[in-house]
């Protein structure tokens, strides 16, 4: 075989390849269910941290409906379910799992791949951090927008007014190997990790 037609034949293979490894690299979540759960005052009755959880995990359902309530898009012009100042939806979601590390992809409502390691021993040393099956990683640029924290905030909480109402047990923490992570997460310049959120099934 000339190499030519070697090149020729490996430039084929590699492109017709390349989209299904790239659609591989995304997970789809089913749509939100957005006409379900608890009435508002029941909910913030029963919200509340615990740090007990076993490690059953999540499914694309319910795993949807919290990054959805958390920091997905409930309008047409793509404005969120957390508000941010003047618009800026500054904040993005990864979500550490036992199968590796994925960033919400909050217009296509789904998940991409940004490590097939499991990340959660970034998590500090308190032994319920790495057994709940999710943990969300709220990041910023901080330099982009003085109010990131405060917009983590507002979507944490939501986060954690879903879990109330879903069933599931949640805790926030600031406890993490912050270097270490963004360094596995691969956070561009300036992006940086600012709070972290357990999310799973009661132990």
């Amino acid at each position: 075989m000339s190499k030519k037609l070697f090149l020729a034949l490996f430039s084929l293979v590699f492109l017709t390849t390349l989209p299904a490894l790239a659609q591989s690299e995304f997970r789809q979540l089913p749509a939100p269910d957005t006409t379900g759960g608890k009435p508002l005052m029941q909910v913030l009755n029963e919200r509340k941290s615990d740090r007990t959880f076993s490690e059953k995990p999540l499914s694309d359902e319910t795993l949807g409906n919290l990054l959805w309530a958390a920091f997905g898009v409930n309008r047409p012009d793509g404005r969120r379910t957390a508000p941010t100042a003047r618009n800026v939806q500054d904040i993005d979601i990864y979500v550490l799992m036992a199968d590796g590390a994925w960033r919400y992809d909050a217009a296509r409502h789904g998940l991409l791949r940004v490590s097939k390691k499991d990340l959660r021993n970034h998590l500090g040393s308190q032994a319920f951090a790495r057994k709940a099956p999710v943990a969300l990683v709220y990041t910023a640029n901080k330099k982009r927008t003085p109010y990131s924290d405060m917009h983590a905030g507002s979507a944490y909480q939501n986060a954690g007014l879903f879990c109330a109402s879903a069933g599931l047990h949640n805790v926030v923490r600031a406890s993490m190997d912050k270097t270490a992570l963004e360094q596995a997460l691969g956070l561009a310049d300036g992006q940086e990790a600012l709070i972290t959120q357990s999310v799973g099934w009661g132990d």
